[in-house]
C-alpha cells in the first residue's frame, strides 16, 4: 500500500475534534498528530505521555505496530481524570487504529511515517519528531532512568 493511502485514512477516521465529558464536564480533544511505526512485538498495549496541561500522546500497540495519538485538549485536564480520559478514547478510536494497523499491516514497508501534524505546539512536534527519528534508526523509543 502507497503511503498515501495511509494518510487519507488519518486524515478521513482521526483528524477530528472529540467532544466527551469527563468527571462531569464537557471536554473537547483534538487529535493534532499521528505516528505509525513498526515495532517488533505483536502483543497489545497502550501508552499515556503527558507533554503539557493540556497536551498528551496516547500510544496504541498492536498487530506490530504502535499508533501515536498526540491530542490537545481545550482545557487543563486533572491527574485524576487521566483513567477516564483514556479508557474513553481507546473505547472510542480503538476501531479506528485497527484500521489504519490493517491497511498497514498487508503492504506497508516503512519503518515509521508521522501521518498527521496538524497545528500541533512546538512541545508536540518535538516529541513526535524525537519518536520518528528513534524509530526509523531502530533506536530505543523509551529511556529507562531507573530500575524497574
Amino acid at each position: 500500500m502507497r503511503i498515501e493511502k495511509l494518510y487519507t485514512i488519518a486524515q478521513r477516521e482521526l483528524a477530528k475534534d472529540l467532544v466527551f465529558e469527563i468527571e462531569d464536564e464537557p471536554v473537547t480533544l483534538s487529535i493534532r498528530g499521528v505516528l505509525l511505526a513498526r515495532v517488533e512485538s505483536k502483543s497489545y498495549n497502550f501508552s499515556f505521555f503527558e507533554l503539557s496541561e493540556n497536551e498528551f500522546v496516547l500510544a496504541v500497540q498492536m498487530k506490530g505496530f504502535t499508533v501515536y495519538l498526540g491530542i490537545e485538549a481545550d482545557e487543563e485536564l486533572e491527574e485524576e481524570a487521566y483513567s477516564e480520559l483514556v479508557r474513553i478514547l481507546l473505547e472510542h478510536l480503538t476501531p479506528q487504529i485497527a484500521l489504519l494497523i490493517t491497511r498497514a499491516e498487508k503492504d506497508y514497508r516503512g519503518r515509521a511515517d508521522l501521518l498527521l501534524d496538524d497545528d500541533m505546539s512546538p512541545e508536540m512536534k518535538e516529541f513526535f519528531y524525537s519518536l520518528l527519528v528513534k524509530h526509523r534508526k531502530g533506536e530505543p523509543v523509551y529511556e529507562q532512568t531507573e530500575v524497574a
